[in-house]
């Protein structure tokens, strides 16, 4: 963990084409870990992760931020997932909408579609603007009355 070697296998397996492999040294010194880490930070921050550690964590194996760093890949990759599904449904037939059992009307009892019997109640009924506007306010005079009682 601390050549860093595993988190760059990692962000290459989310996202193949992310790392560049020519960059990445075999972690054997210091200054190599310290390489590697920079890197795997840089790299996590190009593809959009929330990163809370330092260079030096990933070197001392800082096992809370590493569970953070991990974390956050997941969570990236976790997020590409549900937008590739997102998109991969194409609509059937060409439509633009598909319509869900949830989203269309029951059948009625008398074999009639409900939708087109209360399109056409819908279609005759009129509002009088001013009829209901006093009426509303009458009863919100009324409610506030009475709440002002019961204080």
């Amino acid at each position: 963990l601390s050549s860093g070697i595993f988190f760059l296998e990692l962000l290459s397996a989310v996202e193949p084409r992310v790392v560049n492999w020519n960059l990445v040294t075999k972690g054997e010194s210091d200054d190599e870990k310290k390489l590697n880490a920079t890197y795997i930070i840089s790299v996590a921050r190009k593809l959009g992760c929330s990163i809370f550690l330092l260079p030096e964590d990933i070197m001392e194996v800082n096992q809370k931020m590493i569970l953070t760093l991990a974390a956050s890949i997941m969570y990236w990759s976790l997020q590409q997932q549900g937008e590739d599904a997102s998109d991969s449904f194409p609509s059937p037939a060409g439509t633009a909408t598909t319509t869900t059992p949830e989203a269309s009307p029951a059948p009625s009892v008398c074999g009639e579609d409900e939708s087109s019997s209360l399109g056409g109640e819908l279609s005759n009924l009129s509002v009088d603007d001013a009829t209901s506007d006093t009426t509303v306010s009458s009863q919100l005079e009324s409610e506030g009355a009475l709440v002002g009682d019961e204080l």
